[in-house]
């Protein structure tokens, strides 16, 4: 039996999902955190149901979703080989559950050379197919990108929207409880403002250096420099959230996990 306000949050194992889930039980909400590790998932014991398995994973999908009213999705890698088999998989396995709202995580860059991204891709065939209501989050960079390497083949001077991974759960967790959104829509979040690679490293106490391309990694650094890419726009009336949680300088003190000196 669905039990009230239970929300579901797949990938809670996750930067994004854990935080997520977090900021529900902090609204006291009554949640599910889903992950493929149940080590990842140790800090939600006593206080969420833990369920341990693979989004790939028919049958363990459909009954991890069975009590759920909203739920929080982010799907593998994989899962974006072919998105149209990958939003079809999903509307049968949501039939018959008492899922009614679904908030999905995606990102502010809505083109590269010419194409939808692969989670705007995502969007349309999950729009297409599924007849729950629809929330795309387009988000901006978040600020753990950094923590993958400062120093990349961007353009020093290139400017991306970059946000706060604690903005973007709260956000979402508000949808989730709330269930304000009906039918298919999308919400740009974009943090307080854009921000360059050379900016982002002045802040961080150190200088830009520029890597050159690689094989590997061209296609995705290129049709930036290049300029061939299409960002959502933020909203006249667009306002990013003040908590001290949710800026640069906060990451830099709290949730930088690399040093560049």
């Amino acid at each position: 039996m669905k039990q009230k306000n239970y929300i579901l949050v797949l990938g809670a194992g996750g930067n994004i999902g854990g935080k997520v889930a977090q900021e529900l039980l902090n609204r006291g909400a009554q949640v599910g955190v889903m992950g493929r590790s149940r080590s990842r998932l140790a800090q939600f014991e006593g206080k969420a149901e833990i369920l341990e398995g693979d989004f790939n994973d028919d049958a363990f999908l459909h009954q991890a979703l069975q009590k759920a009213s909203s739920v929080y999705l982010t799907v593998p890698d994989d899962a974006f080989a072919d998105v149209s088999t990958t939003a079809q998989r999903l509307a049968h396995l949501l039939q018959n559950t008492a899922v009614t709202h679904i908030v999905n995580i995606s990102n502010s860059i809505v083109k590269k050379s010419g194409k939808p991204t692969k989670l705007v891709a995502l969007e349309e065939e999950l729009n297409k197919n599924l007849p729950q209501h629809l929330l795309h989050l387009r988000c901006g960079n978040f600020f753990e990108n950094l923590n993958w390497g400062l120093h990349t083949p961007y353009l020093p001077n290139l400017k991306l929207p970059y946000i706060s991974s604690y903005e973007v759960a709260c956000i979402a967790a508000q949808h989730l409880q709330q269930q304000g959104f009906t039918g298919k829509q999308v919400e740009a979040i974009l943090g307080e403002r854009d921000y360059s690679m050379a900016e982002l490293a002045a802040a961080a106490g150190v200088t830009y250096q520029q890597l050159p391309y690689t094989p590997e990694n061209s296609h995705f650094y290129k049709p930036f420099n290049d300029g061939d890419f299409e960002v959502e726009p933020r909203p006249e009336n667009y306002k990013p959230g003040t908590d001290k949680r949710f800026s640069l300088e906060y990451f830099l003190k709290h949730d930088l996990q690399v040093s560049f000196v």
